[in-house]
């Protein structure tokens, strides 16, 4: 008799786990991404700019904020790698702008597997490991052109998708990747000559609006930059109302579950394409309407994009892989107090073009740890920073100001060691690597993320162990330098070129295990 009523209770279940309009009641998942959008740029976060963000400070005021909130790789298709595949970039492969065969199952593909309808908007090769996008999504949709800059595009593709979802009667996981604040920014030459500039922002600033942070210097010609990063970010702000309006006439909002968060800093020296604070923070918002508690600014507990898949897969009753680097926050969300993970771990391997550079940093609540490898004085240092307004115009003034030359070659030589007390220095700007008084926190610091390349198998290990070797690091670098130029030429790129020429030729798949380190 049990059996017989557990039985009508199930099918019960079933029958009202669907709405009469064919939608499924099962929470549906939309997650935003903005790009090149530094962490303190949003009002919510303490912007300096008024009325910049309203669409992203609503969302976040509906949902929780994360105020120390980190991203595990400083560029695009590394970043955001680490949210469908809760691994390392050195662990699923992706350590730069080329396809790799998954090791495990994805975020998207478990959530196929368990029902739902997956999407993608704009930027599909980087939401994606393999070339085979239709292992992990059901829809692809593509901006071509200058449409990636326009928020009623957004909202229509993502009208479309929604008909589709709703139709199949599947609850759904769309990630919605926003093209601002990407390079080129608003009124930059290039953005005139692509189209961009035909979508303007819904409210312009001027240079009376800009401050020039303290980690650049102020030169007019930095401030213009920033002016068109700024604007660039309030039209991204402007994608995210449309997006967010498109899902409320859906009347899909109550029952969904939006996440936003910026896959790393701004594309200016010492953010994008760094390890420091600026290049690997970002502004996390998850808003589930009345699930979640309005108006949450959690400011305690660190939480990093590698812990995004476990959690919204715990939140929606889906069991993670063991497989999966990241911890759960699913609990920080619903508005309980549990005990978090101490330290944050991020890395940078290579640049768009194939250029590598690995370094590794450890972070806790107030200090920062960063190992960099290749910087033992006979490498500089390479990212699309190096064809942008503001390092040319440090590299311009370092010819006559000392203090600017330190800066710039700091940025451009670092040092192998770094160490930084964000709490009082949050640009970076110090370097406490041989101050006593750190000692005890470097030597900490150090053990934590010798621990981490072991754990996680990384690649770095052999370099780490022998890091007061500059002999050794420089072979070591040699040999990354060889592996990467075999990849520029023999696998799948993500980009059209690449640092030996067109991708067009490339064929192959890599595997992780072909081009490993034998430490000989």
């Amino acid at each position: 008799m049990k059996r017989y009523i557990y039985l009508l209770v199930f099918i019960g279940s079933l029958i009202s786990s669907t709405s009469m309009s064919g939608q499924s009641k099962a929470p549906n998942i939309l997650l935003i991404t903005m790009d090149d959008m530094s962490w303190d740029s949003p009002g919510i976060c303490g912007g300096p700019i008024p009325d910049l963000t309203p669409h992203i400070d609503k969302l976040a005021s509906e949902g929780i904020l994360f105020e120390k909130a980190y991203v595990q790789a400083p560029n695009c298709s590394p970043s955001r790698s680490v949210i469908q595949t809760s691994l390392y970039p050195h662990q699923s492969g992706m350590r730069g702008f080329f396809y790799v065969e998954p090791n495990g199952s994805t975020l998207p593909e478990i959530l196929k597997e368990n029902g739902y309808m997956t999407g993608v908007i704009n930027k599909l090769a980087d939401t994606s490991l393999s070339p085979d996008s239709e292992r992990y999504w059901d829809s692809s949709i593509g901006l071509n052109g200058h449409e990636k800059r326009s928020a009623k595009a957004y909202s229509e593709q993502l009208s479309g998708f929604l008909k589709s979802a709703n139709t199949s009667g599947k609850p759904f996981y769309c990630v919605v990747n926003v093209a601002d604040p990407h390079k080129p920014f608003f009124n930059d030459p290039g953005s005139k000559k692509s189209g961009f500039d035909d979508f303007k922002p819904s409210k312009l600033y001027t240079l009376n609006d800009i401050t020039v942070p303290e980690f650049l210097p102020s030169h007019p010609k930095i401030k213009q930059e920033l002016l068109n990063y700024y604007n660039s970010v309030k039209r991204g702000d402007d994608c995210v109302g449309e997006i967010i309006s498109t899902i409320n006439n859906r009347a899909y909002f109550e029952n969904t579950i939006v996440i936003l968060l910026s896959d790393h800093g701004m594309p200016f020296p010492f953010a994008k394409s760094s390890l420091y604070q600026n290049g690997i923070r970002t502004p996390l918002i998850v808003s589930w309407p009345n699930k979640i508690a309005k108006g949450q600014a959690n400011k305690e507990n660190l939480v990093s994009a590698v812990d995004i898949a476990p959690t919204l897969l715990e939140l929606i009753g889906i069991s993670v892989p063991k497989t999966y680097q990241g911890h759960s926050f699913h609990s920080l969300v619903l508005g309980n107090k549990i005990e978090s993970t101490d330290y944050i771990f991020a890395q940078f391997d290579e640049n768009a073009g194939g250029i590598p550079r690995p370094s590794r940093t450890v972070l806790g609540k107030r200090y920062g740890y960063i190992f960099n490898p290749w910087a033992t004085g006979k490498l500089p240092f390479r990212s699309a920073a190096d064809y942008h307004t503001s390092y040319k115009v440090m590299k311009a003034l370092a010819v006559n100001d000392t203090v600017t030359e330190r800066r710039f070659k700091n940025w451009v030589f670092r040092a192998t060691e770094e160490l930084y007390d964000y709490a009082n220095d949050p640009n970076a700007l110090n370097n406490l690597i041989d101050d006593p008084k750190y000692q005890d926190v470097l030597v900490e610091l150090r053990e934590k993320l010798m621990v981490q390349l072991k754990v996680t198998n990384d690649y770095v290990l052999p370099a780490f162990e022998n890091k007061n070797d500059k002999a050794f690091l420089n072979d070591w670098m040699e040999i990354q330098i060889r592996e990467a130029k075999l990849r520029t030429k023999t696998i799948i790129w993500k980009r059209y070129t690449n640092s030996s020429g067109s991708t067009k030729n490339n064929t192959k798949l890599f595997k992780i295990d072909d081009l490993s380190y034998s430490g000989n």
